[in-house]
């Protein structure tokens, strides 16, 4: 006897809204743990891949474990190990500040590792939640037995699970942390884990019920045609690596691209994983409608959408590089490229975080969404196997995925650019053209000309040199220099009397150094200030302005700088051949320093040196990780790493970096508005005695080789003191801390 058809659709209509929020949950701790363990790791695009990997390792492992599991539990008990998953979830999810925070990163900070080791740290860590996250999918499949199309509903599965995914991507980034900060959203989170778990148990009985009503044997979820059911596994599971690898291979080139574009926001990466995850989300709902409606030439179509979204990649690149660069009316967009600053214009603004990301992503995201629900429609032809076809496919997708992650981030950005790594992704569409050559949808003389066609499309994808000198508004090849790697772009635009140096898009200095006075007295001022600065670390080099000016006295002995941008050094030296201008390449050669191309962080807290004077170069409060340096529990490290009557300095653009530094430092001095000097004693600011070191034989020598007039604007850096507190630290909450960096998502 069967169950009643409107009831049990009911009830897969509550599982399949539950799975949203399951969905909207993991995107939270994706983010959030993220950033928790980058403080562990230390900020780089290989350590950030290393954190993702082992994400998605677990995911993997659960959804084959999932699928396993899925087709030996009796049926009835898919719905109560869902439930143990959810709960899982939220119990690990509840505890994981104190995990990776408070212990990995603040108990055992000074361990020292290599990527490998690092990796399975970081795997073991994720592996609980990872691997319950990855069970849920397949254990839900089989949650009913003749639900009709058994594809279908994995596919509707796959689709709230999805959007959940996208808007709580864009929920976090835009209202969780900015209202509650990091481990308050953890804690909501935890608790739609919770409600998950707790609904689908108090529905439970209604479940077995309806599973008990059931026919003992399976139906087929449709009608399947002969040449669909001749498409063996092994062709499937090549497929979805594939996919994995694309799709991963795409999302990584679209994040730098677009992210030079915005330049570099905080909440880039959110706004294009939501555009990304939202637009699969709809392709997959879309998918299991065509399937209702179209009962043939599935694997025809599968096939097909294939070559239009690797064409559509292809066509899509070279139009918006063809548009920026010819079309007139795009020349105040070509001006905002061009710009040091972002430009507080509605009107760009939308064009470069909305418009520019769907055109990129929306249609191939929505294709691979598409294509879920198609194929998933044509391979589960045999409910026995459902959970064990289902596992499989997703964690051959994640192998698949973790592969891509590798290629884009160490071989696509670091050996062959951009462009080269993009090109080759793109000719992954002749698998599909050849395909449908062999299974005879397609002619001979129609084969050639597609291929002829996906051929021109990957020919007009512009070469870096082209494309990046375009989306960063400059017109002269001439006038532009740039390196690109795994950690960033970095480039130069020489103008006329200034050249400005930019990361991702972003302005962050300016040649020559004498033009740009700030940066050159952010390290010239605690440099001269101090008695006798024998050691001096700095992070960030940008210009290696700061790094310069801090580096004028002849009592200085030791020079560290930290810069995370690995192609940085590489940017410069370019600019020193091309210009003559060889300021920057005298600093990078002074014996004294010892550049090193880590998180600088990470670098101090693992380092047991004193040091009498450390600081961060210029970073603008809303870039991305820009948090991590203007934080109470920054300030704090910068406080326990200085030497006696040490000094610790930083730009100080917003009011609430100044209370950060201010509720840490007994004694800070302020000096043009947002240069901030804090000390654990008072400072010493005798103007006569600070100018005369300026007349020293060395330091004299060492800016006039810049052409630098340090002592002339050191005297009226010094006009402009102002004691802001002495010996008293201030009591104020409105802060930036590790857990709730405010100035970074731009809260009031």
């Amino acid at each position: 006897m069967n169950s009643n058809p409107k009831s049990r659709n009911l009830t897969a209509l509550f599982l399949i809204s539950i799975y949203f929020f399951s969905g909207f949950a993991a995107l939270v701790y994706q983010v959030i743990w993220q950033r928790w363990l980058a403080f562990f790791t230390g900020i780089s695009s290989v350590n950030i891949s290393l954190i993702v990997s082992a994400f998605m390792a677990g995911l993997g492992i659960g959804y084959l474990a999932g699928g396993y599991l899925s087709d030996r539990l009796q049926q009835g008990k898919h719905v109560f190990y869902f439930f143990l998953a959810e709960i899982g979830i939220g119990i690990f999810a509840f505890f994981s500040k104190s995990i990776f925070y408070d212990w990995l990163f603040v108990e055992n900070s000074s361990f020292q590792l290599g990527s490998i080791y690092l990796y399975m740290i970081l795997f073991l860590l994720l592996l609980v939640p990872t691997f319950l996250m990855g069970v849920s999918l397949p254990l839900l499949s089989k949650a009913f037995k003749n639900i009709g199309n058994q594809g279908n509903f994995i596919s509707l599965l796959y689709f709230t699970n999805t959007l959940g995914a996208a808007i709580g991507t864009f929920i976090t980034s835009f209202y969780l942390i900015p209202n509650m900060g990091f481990e308050k959203a953890i804690y909501v989170a935890a608790g739609l884990n919770f409600f998950c778990g707790l609904s689908v148990l108090l529905f439970n009985d209604i479940v077995k019920r309806e599973e008990s009503k059931q026919d003992e044997k399976a139906l087929l979820t449709d009608k399947l045609y002969e040449e669909e059911l001749n498409v063996p596994f092994k062709f499937w599971l090549i497929q979805y690596f594939i996919s994995g690898f694309t799709a991963i291979s795409f999302e990584i080139i679209w994040f730098r691209m677009i992210d030079v574009m915005m330049k570099s926001y905080a909440v880039t990466f959110s706004i294009i994983l939501t555009i990304y995850l939202g637009s699969m989300a709809i392709g997959t709902w879309l998918g299991v409608i065509f399937n209702k409606k179209y009962k043939k030439g599935k694997l025809k179509t599968f096939l097909w959408i294939q070559i239009t979204l690797y064409s559509y990649v292809a066509a899509s690149i070279a139009l918006l590089y063809f548009s920026v660069e010819n079309i007139g009316f795009l020349e105040p967009l070509r001006g905002y490229f061009e710009g040091y600053e972002e430009i507080q214009s509605f009107k760009l603004r939308l064009i470069t975080m909305l418009i520019i990301p769907i055109f990129l992503m929306s249609i191939p995201t929505f294709i691979m969404g598409f294509s879920f629900s198609v194929s998933q429609n044509i391979i589960q032809n045999d409910f026995s196997l459902v959970g064990k076809k289902l596992g499989t496919l997703q964690f051959i997708n994640i192998a698949g995925s973790t592969a891509g992650a590798w290629f884009a981030s160490l071989i696509g950005f670091e050996i062959l650019g951009t462009s080269l790594t993009l090109k080759l992704l793109l000719l992954t569409g002749f698998i599909y053209i050849t395909i449908l050559g062999y299974q005879q949808y397609l002619s001979k003389i129609n084969a050639a000309l597609m291929s002829f066609g996906l051929l021109v499309l990957v020919f007009l994808v512009p070469e870096k040199q082209d494309f990046w000198r375009v989306v960063s508004g400059v017109n002269e090849e001439t006038d532009f220099i740039f390196s690109e790697d795994k950690t960033a772009l970095s480039s130069i635009k020489i103008g006329e009397e200034n050249s400005t140096v930019f990361i991702n898009g972003l302005g962050q200095s300016h040649f020559p150094m004498r033009t740009d006075y700030f940066h050159v007295m952010l390290g010239a001022v605690p440099a001269f200030l101090h008695p006798n600065p024998e050691r001096i670390g700095i992070i960030g080099l940008g210009s290696a302005g700061t790094l310069y000016g801090a580096s004028g006295r002849a009592s200085t002995t030791e020079l560290v700088c930290w810069e995370v941008i690995k192609s940085q050094p590489s940017v410069l030296f370019q600019y020193v051949r091309r210009t003559r201008d060889s300021s920057a390449y005298f600093i990078l050669n002074d014996k004294r320093l010892a550049l090193k191309l880590e998180d600088g962080r990470k670098e101090i807290q693992s380092s047991k040196l004193k040091y009498d004077i450390l600081e961060a170069d210029a970073l603008r409060p809303r870039s991305s990780y820009a948090g991590n340096l203007y934080s109470v529990e920054y300030f704090s490290l910068l406080k326990s790493k200085l030497k006696p009557k040490g000094y610790a300095v930083t730009w100080a653009p917003t009011e609430r970096i100044k209370r950060s530094f201010r509720v840490v430092f007994p004694y800070v001095y302020e000096i043009q508005e947002s240069l901030y000097l804090g000390s654990d004693s008072p400072v010493d600011f005798d103007r006569e005695v600070i100018l005369k070191r300026f007349d020293e034989p060395f330091s004299d020598a060492f800016y006039k080789r810049a052409d630098i007039d340090a002592k002339v604007i050191m005297n009226n850096f010094l006009n402009t003191l102002k004691i802001i507190q002495e010996g008293k630290l201030l009591d104020n909450k409105d802060i930036n801390t590790d857990m709730w960096p405010k100035d970074e998502y731009q809260v009031k």
